[in-house]
């Protein structure tokens, strides 16, 4: 998809890449049962340790959107129901296609689908750590 406002800022794109990466290097390394990156050899080599905080990237992510937001939209009105549209448009399609993958996952498992949705509807409303604690 383009920009609504048709501006890029090719400048930041190794700044996006980095954030990418460093969200995907977490959720690769936290996939396994055993754990994340063994704490043994973190301290061999600190820089890894980056790799195991998923939050640095996402922050990298906010601060990057937040100037982006500030720099196009300086001294202009945001006309919030194209945007909101937008947003839609680009995250949805694949929250829809995840949501359905993980309940194909479930179903050809042989694990009851109730739950799942509940919490996927529960998921609009409150964080999943939340959840997850009962509260």
């Amino acid at each position: 998809m383009k920009s609504s406002t048709g501006e890029h800022y090719p400048a930041l794109d190794h700044v996006r890449g980095l954030a990418a990466f460093l969200v995907f290097s977490w959720h690769f390394l936290h996939a396994s049962p055993e754990g994340p990156v063994p704490y043994d050899f973190v301290p061999a080599l600190p820089l890894f340790s980056v790799l195991d905080e998923g939050h640095t990237g996402v922050s990298l992510f906010m601060a990057l959107s937040g100037y982006l937001f500030a720099k196009l939209l300086d001294g202009k009105q945001i006309n919030y129901l194209p945007f909101f549209a937008n947003r839609a448009l680009r995250l949805l399609p694949l929250l829809l296609v995840v949501i359905c993958i993980e309940a194909c996952r479930r179903y050809l498992a042989g694990q009851s689908l109730d739950g799942y949705f509940t919490g996927v509807g529960l998921g609009f409303f409150f964080p999943p750590s939340r959840m997850a604690a009962g509260r």
